[in-house]
């Protein structure tokens, strides 16, 4: 199985910049493990199409707000499939896959959501 490429502003919330974001993630909860998340990711099949692991934290840090501003997961769910099909077609996201990212963040990066 190819691996599944996540394509970056998937969520489409204002983007605070990588550096501000991570150290968010490692100043927060002590619950908010960043490597648990990329290594959820990665052995999901799941990479960004640019910019690496930051790029999968920030989608990650996205879903996050999101939730915190009360986006149902179903929601986020739907729009991560919609956007990786607009980018990236048929080699996008599996509904698994999309499913398990918003699954991931809120488990390993917003606890509290």
């Amino acid at each position: 199985m190819s691996p599944r490429r996540l394509t970056t502003g998937f969520i489409g919330s204002a983007l605070l910049g990588v550096p501000l974001l991570a150290s968010l993630v490692w100043a927060g909860p002590a619950q908010a493990d960043a490597t648990s998340f990329l290594n959820d990711m990665h052995r999901d099949g799941v990479h960004a199409v640019s910019g690496g692991d930051g790029a999968l934290l920030q989608a990650g840090l996205n879903v996050c707000q999101q939730l915190s501003w009360g986006a149902p997961e179903s929601q986020l769910v739907g729009l991560a499939l919609q956007r990786s099909d607009e980018r990236q077609g048929a080699g996008g996201l599996s509904p698994q896959q999309a499913t398990d990212i918003v699954g991931y963040a809120e488990r390993d990066l917003c606890p509290n959501a």
